[in-house]
């Protein structure tokens, strides 16, 4: 009988933790911009610049058409027979033109603009290929070669992802620490709102595993509630947020597509709210309860 005794006012009247709905929402809407961002970033640009990590770019810009494609092909041997390289391939008119028509516009790239050659060059990652003697052995064909290996800038961009991520799972950690700090405001609000109430109930007999269900019922239900609301939201704003980068970066470059496998994480969210408030809640509670009964 006494399990199923019910002293906590209804909720609209309970002042301590009426809005703590809202606030969950907020919480996991924060929560879920964080994880979504570290997502993309490590599933769209770590392949990318996984890709190029094994690949070269070499440029040949001579301007006399005919000396650079006898070049380009000397050029193209060459890097073959070079241990590491696993395959050459010379880019088409068509490909290079599709590279800068985004820059310069569509049309604006004629046969008497200097475009100069390019060779794709895919290596072995297990195998150190030193670049200066090989960019050295290519002067010796023309001094106008160049070979870009991306991995000057690629570095910095990798930090620069690496950083980016550990950002969002910090914040979402913040959030975590933040949605705990609430909880506890919150239930130490109530508890010393019912005071008088709780020791009227030792009195007659209840435990402290009553009251700390009591609570921790209702604030699971306050996770749940706004957690629900939260990723409702973070959904809305994630998936026009992509449609609006997809309109924005066509033609210049790849938006990263949506893991929507890894997006299912996201669902997690509103549980983990709700279990997040009740452990904390009943933690709160029975320390509270054994500091002031």
């Amino acid at each position: 009988m006494a399990a199923s005794f019910r002293f906590l006012p209804d909720e609209k009247d309970h002042e301590a933790t009426r809005l703590l709905p809202w606030v969950m929402a907020v919480m996991v809407y924060l929560s879920a911009l964080s994880l979504t961002g570290g997502i993309l970033i490590h599933n769209g640009f770590g392949n990318w610049t996984e890709s190029l990590s094994n690949r070269l770019t070499v440029q040949i810009s001579i301007e006399d058409r005919k000396e650079r494609t006898a070049v380009a092909k000397e050029a193209g041997g060459l890097l073959e027979k070079t241990p590491g390289v696993m395959s050459v391939r010379q880019l088409s008119e068509a490909e290079i033109n599709a590279l800068l028509e985004p820059w310069l516009g569509e049309g604006n790239v004629t046969g008497d603009l200097p475009v100069p050659a390019m060779l794709d060059v895919q290596i072995d990652g297990r195998l150190a290929i030193d670049i200066r003697a090989l960019e050295s052995g290519l002067h010796q064909l023309s001094e106008k070669i160049h070979i870009d290996d991306h991995q000057k800038w690629l570095g910095h961009f990798v930090k620069l992802t690496r950083m980016v991520e550990s950002v969002a799972l910090g914040i979402f950690l913040l959030v975590i620490l933040a949605t705990i700090a609430i909880v506890i405001f919150g239930t130490k609000a109530g508890l010393a709102e019912h005071k008088e109430t709780i020791k009227i109930m030792h009195l007659m007999g209840a435990e402290d595993d009553l009251v700390a269900r009591a609570y921790q019922k209702r604030f699971m239900k306050h996770g749940l509630k706004g957690g629900l609301v939260g990723l409702g939201l973070a959904l809305i704003t994630i998936f026009g947020l992509a449609r609006l980068v997809q309109n924005l970066a066509e033609g210049l470059v790849e938006a990263p597509n949506i893991p929507y496998l890894e997006m299912l994480l996201l669902l997690v969210l509103p549980v983990l709210s709700g279990l997040i408030s009740m452990v904390t809640a009943r933690i709160t509670v029975t320390k509270e309860l054994a500091r002031i009964m």
